[in-house]
């Protein structure tokens, strides 16, 4: 089983266009930090977003996994190197200390931070592109999360559509 570390940002998406579920019943254990909870769920459903509810409902069925970080040192270190949000900061510090395999990141500073430390990150469309080559989604739902993910994240255009032409089997072509 693969340890998922995830942000927020990255959670949000995953359950917007519908790929967490799917993500979660297959080989792929998410676990998250009690910041990341707070931003994702808490806060979320203050401002009654959906997603925080489902969100809160995977947490309370043991799908996704709620954990400390142990060592706040960490979390404030990274914060100030790299200029990072505690939410992030807090997921990068939980992926050290639980010796996970990936971090799932959108956000750009901690996407920086991760290379700079030599941890493997993805982002929520790599999901959908991993999820389409190992038939856990059709060609039709991966385009539809595409759709989604554009609408609901920061993508630039050129991502977007190099995912979709990836997925339509234009995989070489510029």
């Amino acid at each position: 089983m693969l340890i998922i570390v995830s942000d927020s940002s990255s959670l949000i998406l995953l359950e917007k266009i519908c790929l967490l579920k799917i993500l979660t019943e297959t080989e792929l254990n998410f676990i998250i930090p009690f910041e990341v909870k707070k931003e994702s769920v808490d806060m979320g459903k203050e401002k009654n977003y959906a997603d925080a509810f489902k969100l809160e409902n995977k947490i309370n069925k043991g799908t996704i996994n709620v954990k400390d970080v142990k060592n706040k040192s960490i979390v404030n270190k990274l914060m100030e190197d790299f200029n990072i949000n505690k939410g992030e900061s807090e997921a990068i510090a939980l992926f050290l200390q639980e010796s996970a395999d990936l971090l799932a990141t959108d956000d750009r500073l901690a996407i920086n931070a991760c290379n700079a430390l030599g941890v493997p990150s993805s982002g929520t469309l790599a999901f959908v592109l991993k999820s389409f080559d190992k038939k856990l989604i059709s060609k039709k739902e991966a385009l539809n999360m595409i759709e989604k993910a554009s609408k609901y994240g920061r993508y630039k255009p050129e991502i977007i559509f190099g995912s979709i032409n990836y997925i339509e089997g234009k995989k070489n072509e510029k």
